[in-house]
């Protein structure tokens, strides 16, 4: 895999650089006006290409770069950043990258929540990051839900999603709202539901989506609802007030609102 800045620093001359957006380090050389990375050829010209593509990644096949992207009813790519990458779709980022980045936003809800062990139900997987963090919190089960099979192919070429599919991760492909009803009564412990924005998926957001949560939780079961900060409120709808208010209604208790993430915690009581 490589970045724009990873590009620049080869053509700078360096030999040692991550080709793995970060988690590891490997050895370069330059022949005959070509860079040899792990097996793979790049040309000068080539690399000098992907280091004036800020916002792209790239990976070497036969002798060519491709970039980490679908084309598939809307743009799916892969994005860098600092540190784990994000996917945009059609132009917007499914992450929050702005003062943190995508591996420590989601740590940060998984704290915020009290995560630790039992069985996990991630309702809109993306990359995965949520789904690998539960594991590493010690999650005996997890399910991942995700509607989008571009997500899950590009997900699948994320150095940083690989332990998704190793095989500790039950993956779903469809729509939760869907998909959950085929769920048991009250076995998960946690939930973590980071639904696309509220013009993207309305019933995500719905007071007969939070009953179906309801249901598939265990007494004391706990919920983390990523909300983002829409100017909505200005149009005088407060997306806050109202999420607290239906999972209320569905019966959840003890809702929360925490703006350091951007979602309510609440739990089944």
């Amino acid at each position: 895999m490589i970045t724009a800045d990873v590009a620049k620093r080869i053509l700078a001359g360096e030999t040692r650089v991550s080709l793995d957006l970060g988690l590891t380090i490997s050895v370069v050389s330059m022949e005959g006006g070509s860079y040899h990375l792990l097996g793979h050829v790049v040309s000068f010209d080539d690399m000098g290409e992907v280091a004036g593509r800020e916002n792209a990644i790239f990976f070497p096949d036969g002798g060519s770069l491709f970039q980490v992207a679908v084309a598939a009813g809307g743009y799916y790519k892969l994005v860098p950043t600092s540190k784990a990458p994000t996917i945009e779709i059609d132009g917007v980022r499914m992450h929050r990258t702005k003062e943190t980045t995508p591996d420590a936003d989601t740590g940060e809800k998984l704290g915020i929540l009290g995560l630790k062990g039992g069985k996990v139900l991630d309702t809109c997987m993306g990359l995965g990051y949520t789904a690998i963090g539960a594991l590493d919190r010690g999650a005996e089960a997890v399910v991942s839900v995700e509607r989008q099979s571009p997500v899950v192919r590009v997900a699948e070429m994320n150095p940083w999603s690989r332990h998704l599919f190793e095989g500790d991760v039950s993956l779903l492909l469809g729509d939760s709202f869907f998909t959950i009803d085929s769920l048991p009564d009250g076995f998960f412990d946690w939930v973590i539901h980071d639904p696309p924005r509220l013009t993207h998926a309305g019933d995500l957001y719905s007071e007969e989506f939070y009953t179906k949560l309801f249901r598939v939780m265990s007494d004391g079961g706990r919920l983390f609802h990523y909300t983002g900060e829409p100017r909505s409120r200005y149009r005088g709808v407060d997306l806050q007030k109202g999420v607290q208010r239906r999972l209320r209604a569905a019966g959840f208790r003890g809702t929360e609102y925490h703006p350091g993430v951007m979602g309510v915690t609440c739990e089944k009581n």
